[in-house]
């Protein structure tokens, strides 16, 4: 295991959890306590799911508050989007570390105290969920920290971007730790501290486990309980986890828990006790917190990834019938709070939420298959150096996805959008960092409009209102979808698969009240979309199709606040109280669809503009009649629509056409109550119509 300075790093038991091995690692966090001047520097801890990285962490920090350190975890997934969210959480989370010292009352005041004395040690895990605010982090938030007495702690799984160790101020300060499975040594020495399995059976776990760490973790604990397993069982082992054997290990009143614990990604002791109708006491939340498959964080717990895509397999085939009804329940109560959480919140939920609804998507698989359990890192905002393994991977979906003349202007569109919203463009890497996939997406607004209607105008024009493109950036609400492209040369994942995963991530966006909006050819695109709730509606031309296949309209409006009906509606088809109706209304043989009705009163102010919709309300000859009808009705002038109503729709569409902030505003609601109750307004005026 090395010299004596890391000997005593080589086996630590501590809360009856073991800790062997990364002694390089700690020996590197023990020199800087022994730095007599504490030299601001930043620890870089990668490496692959189950790799360790989350015990590492908490083994630093726990070193480091035997150091007399103020040490503090934050969880990237929590941290939010912007700078202002960020410093929120750190506040509350150095608030909570200082709650019982009388000299700090403004906790980010610890920030500006550090000394060579008095050190901090801030820890941010699941680092690649702050991609949008890598750049403030960076160039902002580290450079305003003090020279002395702070260490910054950040673990992904990505490498970190290149310009960490080339910035001209903080390459000195920035150290990599790339973790890797454990040694020969590491794992004898991991087994040895166990005490009492045999050598046969430490045999057997060396072999099987291959130095996993997490792998090695769980077949040590199984053999702790001392199962008389047959041989044939270690061999799950080899790939890491054995899901049915995960479950025998731990104490049966903590099944239910770890089951709960399957179908969420971090689940709190509150949310636990409500999922289970029972009451989970502290003692058995500190015993989940134990096991050697749970990690802690600020949200609660949660599986190994691994552990959990095992665990979910192992369910799935013994209780696919209580599993499914376990969703259920849980996602009725994820609903509530995906109603009441704020805007920064909102985005993880919904991604609970979906992945709950995974298996609901099934129906159509030969465009984006959501079935396979995946441990693929959370999708990544593009970074400059990664364009030109973009533009290879653009390259192949054009070959199957567009006509010969479209493709020209794909890879001048791409580098554009990637100079000026770089946001827009995702992608996925494999476990050594290569990218594989990535997905296109462009927040439709006035600036970004500009930009699709150079490259893409017979598509806007199909799909958008000149004013819904002339939008303020900070009204737009609709996610226009380009691009879902993939390798199919990705060991043990189809094309398909990844683009499943990657359409599964990209939905969540639409949980803050959004609308998502596409052109599809692709036959098979378009039935795994309607099969999810996509409503589709025929172009008014045909230069968007792809030689024998029509162009289609598909989208998905949930800007009204009704994400948490839809997800419901995919889980359980057959409820009636979650249905969610696809907002047309017949009359006479003429069917008005609601986006019929949004975009003639789109038109409100131009009745040439509305000739075309005259023919289908009875009576009404040309434009000019249209107007001054359906103004009437607004108004009040012609009896049909309630107070409420007329408020709502001369707001929206009148008074302040184009902006639903101050439409709101106007009716004294907030906007996610606006759009549900406007959506209401435009079925009772297509009745009336």
């Amino acid at each position: 295991m090395g010299n004596s300075s890391e000997a005593q790093y080589d086996k630590y038991v501590k809360d009856g959890k073991r800790f062997v091995g990364r002694a390089k690692e700690l020996t590197t966090l023990e020199q800087w306590f022994k730095h007599p001047e504490a030299p601001l520097t930043i620890f870089s801890i990668t490496g692959m799911g189950g790799i360790g990285k989350s015990s590492l962490l908490s083994e630093m920090l726990s070193v480091s508050r035997d150091h007399g350190a103020t040490a503090i975890w934050m969880d990237g997934r929590s941290c939010g989007a912007t700078p202002s969210v960020f410093m929120d959480y750190l506040s509350s989370t150095l608030g909570l570390e200082t709650l019982d010292s009388e000299g700090y009352p403004q906790p980010l005041s610890l920030l500006k105290g550090t000394s060579i004395d008095k050190r901090l040690v801030l820890a941010v895990d699941n680092y690649e969920e702050l991609a949008l605010l890598e750049s403030w982090f960076m160039e902002v938030f580290i450079s305003k920290l003090p020279l002395r007495g702070v260490l910054v702690i950040i673990a992904s799984r990505p490498e970190m971007a290149f310009a960490w160790r080339t910035h001209p101020r903080l390459h000195r300060r920035f150290v990599q730790m790339r973790l890797q499975h454990f040694t020969v040594d590491e794992i004898t020495e991991y087994i040895t501290v166990a005490g009492s399995l045999d050598k046969g059976m430490a045999g057997t776990i060396t072999r099987m486990t291959d130095g996993h760490p997490l792998g090695l973790a769980l077949a040590v604990e199984a053999a702790d309980q001392r199962r008389n397993l047959p041989h044939a069982e270690w061999a799950e082992l080899s790939h890491m986890i054995s899901a049915r054997l995960l479950l025998e290990l731990t104490i049966p009143r903590l099944h239910p828990m770890v089951e709960v614990l399957t179908l969420l990604e971090t689940a709190n002791q509150e949310l636990l006790s409500s999922v289970l109708d029972m009451t989970v006491t502290k003692e058995e939340f500190h015993m989940l917190r134990q096991m050697s498959f749970i990690r802690s964080g600020p949200d609660g717990l949660a599986l190994h990834d691994m552990a959990r895509v095992h665990l979910l397999r192992d369910f799935r085939q013994r209780e696919p019938h209580r599993l499914q009804t376990m969703r259920i329940k849980i996602a009725k109560l994820l609903k509530l709070l995906h109603e009441q959480a704020g805007a920064h919140e909102r985005r993880q939920i919904a991604r609970k939420m979906l992945l709950l609804c995974q298996e609901s998507m099934l129906q159509h698989r030969k465009y984006a298959d959501v079935s396979r359990d995946s441990l693929f890192s959370p999708l990544e905002t593009m970074r400059k150096e990664d364009l030109p393994a973009l533009h290879i991977l653009l390259q192949q979906w054009c070959e199957y996805s567009v006509e010969p003349w479209q493709a020209v202007f794909y890879g001048s569109f791409l580098d554009e959008l990637a100079q000026r919203y770089p946001e827009g463009i995702v992608l996925m890497r494999d476990k050594l960092g290569e990218t594989i996939a990535m997905f296109i997406t462009v927040l439709v607004h006035r600036d970004s409009s500009e930009l699709l209607l150079n490259y893409f105008p017979n598509e806007m024009q199909e799909c958008f209102t000149p004013q819904e493109l002339a939008n303020d950036p900070d009204q737009s609400d609709t996610h226009f979808a380009l691009v879902a492209a993939a390798r199919d040369d990705v060991p043990g994942y189809t094309r398909e698969e990844l683009v499943g995963y990657m359409a599964l991530d990209r939905l969540s966006l639409l949980g803050d009240g959004a609308r998502a909006m596409l052109v599809a050819t692709n036959p098979h695109l378009k039935l795994f979309l309607q099969s999810i709730g996509f409503q589709m509606r025929g172009t008014r031309t045909r230069v968007c199709d792809r030689f024998e296949d029509r162009a289609d309209i598909l989208d998905l409006d949930l800007r009204s606040g009704q994400f948490g009906a839809w997800v419901m509606s995919l889980l359980d088809p057959e409820s009636q109280e979650v249905r969610v109706q696809p907002g047309t209304t017949e009359m006479n043989g003429v069917v008005w669809a609601e986006q019929d009705i949004r975009k003639m009163l789109g038109y409100l102010r131009s009745p040439g503009e509305l000739h075309e919709y005259a023919g289908r309300v009875t009576g009404v000859k040309d434009g000019i009649q249209l107007q001054l009808y359906v103004m009437d009705l607004l108004e009040g002038r012609v009896h049909g629509l309630s107070p409420q109503d007329q408020m709502l729709l001369y707001a929206a569409y009148w008074t302040h056409a184009g902006n639903p902030t101050a439409a709101a505003q106007t009716c004294s609601m907030s906007r996610a109550t606006f759009y549900r109750h406007l959506r209401t307004a435009l079925t009772r005026l297509a009745r009336i119509l």
